[in-house]
């Protein structure tokens, strides 16, 4: 009977909506404002990043300025120049291969900082979800305006179980108006957007929107973004003499894992 599935929408479930969405995202809003701010208080404004940063660059410009050198000296090695020798381009190129090396373990040095100022909060955003699941157990925070697909909707309905339409009713009212609450045009017509109870929502689907939108949004504005050339996260630390030479211990060619990184967009 496909009339159990049906269910009525109402204005005061609009407004629980609003404030249930409302609290979740100033609750993601701040928690990550709040992880923004200690992260550059306690890792990126001590003396220790200043200093790892400041050598990053330092390394970063005597590389590029021995990367334009070499460059020359090939060129001019190319057009027989008599000014410039093979011994020369070698000796350039050996001291070019050095900084490379140094500027790999000074950025992955400075992106270290940054996955550590990454990893606390994400502990602290998984506590937040738990808390908040806790509290949201088995209530319908938001009605979908259309029947998800059968994948979205194990994340839209999770949390909740298969239910008839007036049980479904009932659990939206006592999380609105308690357990005595009645519903206010019942059985009026339904609203075209509504026709299953599939649409209910939960809150695990409006926390995972608040953190792809909100939680980006805040940490754009007020983050703290590792300098160009330390800014690839875990490629960068792969990238770093020390991750190259474990790879090779454990026979893991350092190149072919390169290549499945870009074969994946990483």
């Amino acid at each position: 009977n496909t009339d159990k599935y049906l269910i009525a929408v109402t204005n005061p479930s609009i407004a629980m909506t609003v404030a249930v969405i409302g609290k979740v995202a100033f609750a993601v809003a701040s928690t990550e404002l709040l992880s923004c701010i200690l992260g550059r208080k306690l890792i990126f404004q001590t003396e220790s990043y200043t200093r790892t940063k400041q050598k990053f660059e330092r390394a970063k410009e005597r590389r590029d300025k021995t990367s334009t050198s070499l460059a020359v000296k090939q060129a001019a090695r190319e057009k027989q120049s008599k000014q410039t020798s093979q011994k020369s381009v070698d000796k350039e190129a050996k001291k070019l291969q050095r900084e490379n090396e140094e500027l790999s373990a000074l950025a992955a040095e400075v992106a270290r900082r940054h996955t550590m100022a990454n990893f606390y909060p994400s502990i602290v955003f998984l506590m937040l979800y738990r808390i908040l699941a806790a509290e949201y157990s088995g209530t319908v925070v938001a009605l979908i305006p259309f029947d998800p697909f059968h994948f979205l909707q194990r994340i839209t309905f999770r949390g909740l179980s298969e239910m008839t339409a007036k049980e479904l009713q009932t659990l939206w009212m006592q999380s609105e108006g308690g357990p005595d609450a009645t519903i206010p045009g019942a059985n009026s017509p339904l609203s075209p957007d509504v026709s299953s109870v599939t649409q209910a929502c939960a809150f695990a689907f409006i926390y995972l929107l608040c953190s792809l939108s909100i939680k980006m949004m805040v940490n754009m504005a007020f983050g703290t973004k590792p300098p160009p050339g330390a800014d690839d996260g875990v490629g960068t630390l792969m990238e770093a003499p020390q991750s190259q030479k474990l790879l090779k211990n454990f026979g893991v060619d350092a190149e072919e894992v390169k290549e499945v990184r870009k074969g994946f967009g990483f």
